[in-house]
């Protein structure tokens, strides 16, 4: 990811990664995402992990 790195005794709200993620939408900087297992038995904590990355 590109961009500064969030202080860590000022952290953004949401996603730690939405003040960098290229993929942002407005729910990444609300609600901080939960870790989900992927099909793959991969762990992901992204709102769009599924539009995103598509195991097809």
């Amino acid at each position: 990811l590109e961009g500064e790195i969030p202080s860590p005794t000022n952290q953004p709200s949401g996603c730690k990664f939405h003040t960098r993620c290229p993929h942002v939408i407005d729910r990444c900087r609300i609600e901080e995402p939960q870790l989900e297992t992927t099909d793959a038995a991969h762990e992901v904590a992204c709102h769009r992990w599924q539009q995103l990355f598509k195991t097809d």
